[in-house]
């Protein structure tokens, strides 16, 4: 009889088991930054751990930023004029620039420049030169630079009986700065000294100061400018 009553018993209790644990609660825990795991945790306890790959985020490619091309070829210009008590001519110049390396540039330039020589009277003159420059800092914005020229100049002056056409060879050396405003623009300024002798076939002086006389001329000249590059 009590064997009777105990199986009963004992099948409730299997079946109570068995529908408690096809409802068990299911709870999905995904990865987190620091795992790569995937947690599922269930009611009553009971963990499974399923190892789930890293996914790895794609590199980022930085795209290269275009490199300002070097700029070789540009046009300069100016205007000057001479200082000192006597001498009062100004003028302007144009120029090729060539900067076949950053540190070294050459200006094939002319110009023209009128005014009143040391002895009062009005002249013009013509300059063609040949210009290096030689750039101490290329890489900043403001770069310093050492000219150093020579070239040709053709000059016409009037005396109160004649107008006199002269020729003159000549250099010049002197220091200067160019302001990098952008890659294809610049300001300059320098300060040159410029010496030249009278080369024409006239037997005459050109210059006369009393007992002395002289065929060579020189002074100072102040430019401000700007130069295009291509």
């Amino acid at each position: 009889m009590p064997r009777l009553v105990l199986l009963p018993v004992l099948a409730f209790a299997t079946i109570l088991t068995v529908a408690t644990a096809a409802h068990a609660e299911v709870v999905v825990s995904g990865p987190t930054d620091s795992s790569s795991q995937v947690v599922i945790k269930t009611k009553p306890p009971a963990v499974i751990v399923v190892r789930q790959k890293s996914v790895t985020s794609a590199p980022v490619v930085k795209e290269a930023t275009p490199k300002d091309r070097e700029r070789k070829v540009g046009l300069h210009f100016d205007v000057g004029g001479t200082f000192g008590p006597s001498v009062r001519m100004g003028g302007f110049t144009g120029a090729l620039r060539f900067r076949p390396t950053s540190h070294f540039g050459v200006d094939l330039g002319a110009g023209y420049f009128a005014g009143h020589d040391y002895q009062g009277d009005y002249r013009t003159e013509v300059p063609i030169t040949t210009n290096m420059l030689f750039f101490i800092n290329p890489k900043s914005k403001v770069q310093f630079y050492v000219l150093l020229g020579a070239g040709l100049s053709f000059g016409k002056k009037e005396t109160f009986n004649e107008i006199r056409n002269m020729t003159h060879v000549g250099g010049q050396a002197g220091l200067g700065l160019e302001f990098r405003l952008a890659p294809a623009f610049a300001l300059n300024a320098d300060v040159r000294g410029v010496l030249q002798h009278r080369i024409d076939n006239d037997p005459r002086p050109e210059f006369v100061d009393g007992t002395r006389s002289s065929d060579t001329s020189g002074g100072a000249l102040m430019t401000f400018g700007g130069t295009f590059y291509f």
